[in-house]
């Protein structure tokens, strides 16, 4: 199964591309949904879609610096553009960055149906890197979870595995290796705006590369120790109350930290280290624990109560429903009935 991310700021247009990548079903499904390239390319990193639909004009980040982002990050994901007549030159830019296609707005099902099958004829090129990628990103999604010991056996172990890779040329190597200590020099540079980025070392003696991965641990281990104090605990615990409150509105992790003043990073890494879980998957529990509410009431539309919990399309309703109850939730509310 190959998983596809909408990214479109037109809440309708968004949901008829959703309706159609399901419609189609077979080989692709809908991982995700996204309203601009920003918040795209942190959901990137967090469930890896194989194949990214983007409009090219979007507020914050619009679909062309997506793709800058994608390609210039050597990202193993394969992109498709959205574009309307009066856009198409602008999109044309983003031929450089090796765009999949281009489908005309309004989008028909033929066209978005021959675009996947394309796009699906480059995934063998991915799939190799594809899992040291996820490797790096497991590393980083439970880097507050480790112990020191835990932390530098782990980035060791990662190192190596890339290092002694028999499948990969050097120059794929290299990619990685920059990508990791990017990622990493990235993530404590948005704690300590102060702190000098290590330089890669990518293409170095193995040593060499793993003195380098050492230090920036060590660096991170430093950071960490002295950002988790007790007014950090205060103000994710403001933000779940914040969520509790307000979880039917339209909530993004930019929204909370502009609100309580913390670096997107540090948001991310504390709200995990504190919940247990990312910001989307805590808000989604929320919203699908009120849902099973108000399902109870059998006079309410499945679309209303969505709206009410603050889905801003059915299908992604329905969508994250099941995958934390393992029922939809018509499906749901017939096993109340019984």
């Amino acid at each position: 199964m190959y998983q596809v991310m909408v990214v479109e700021d037109e809440q309708w247009i968004r949901g008829a591309v959703v309706k159609m990548v399901e419609k189609l079903g077979g080989a692709f499904e809908v991982a995700a949904e996204a309203g601009n390239g920003e918040e795209a390319l942190q959901a990137i990193y967090q469930v890896w879609p194989t194949i990214v639909i983007t409009d090219i004009m979007m507020p914050v980040q619009d679909g062309l610096w997506l793709v800058r982002e994608i390609a210039e990050r050597r990202l193993p994901v394969i992109t498709i553009i959205l574009t309307g007549y009066n856009e198409f030159e602008y999109a044309r830019q983003a031929l450089r960055y090796d765009v999949s296609d281009f489908l005309l707005k309004p989008v028909l099902e033929e066209e978005l149906s021959k675009a996947l099958e394309k796009a699906k004829e480059r995934i063998p090129q991915f799939h190799k890197l594809r899992q040291y990628y996820l490797g790096i990103q497991l590393f980083f999604d439970k880097i507050t979870e480790y112990d020191a010991q835990s932390l530098f056996e782990e980035q060791g172990g990662l190192v190596s595995r890339i290092i002694n890779a028999a499948d990969l040329q050097e120059s794929e190597k290299n990619v990685l290796l920059r990508t990791f200590s990017g990622k990493y020099n990235e993530l404590i540079q948005s704690m300590q705006p102060g702190y000098a980025r290590i330089p890669t070392v990518a293409g170095g003696r193995a040593e060499e590369i793993r003195a380098h991965f050492l230090k920036l641990t060590e660096e991170w281990l430093q950071c960490y120790n002295a950002m988790t104090s007790g007014e950090m605990r205060q103000i994710i615990r403001k933000v779940c109350d914040y969520l509790q409150a307000h979880y039917h509105e339209e909530l993004s992790v930019s929204d909370m930290t502009q609100r309580f003043h913390i670096s997107v990073s540090q948001f991310s890494l504390l709200f995990k280290k504190y919940t247990g879980q990312s910001f989307i998957n805590y808000l989604n529990a929320l919203r699908v624990q009120q849902a099973k509410l108000l399902l109870v009431d059998g006079e309410r539309k499945v679309y209303e109560v969505a709206e009410q919990v603050g889905f801003q399309s059915l299908p992604h309703f329905n969508r994250v429903f099941k995958q934390m109850t393992g029922q939809s939730p018509k499906e749901y509310r017939k096993w109340l009935s019984v």
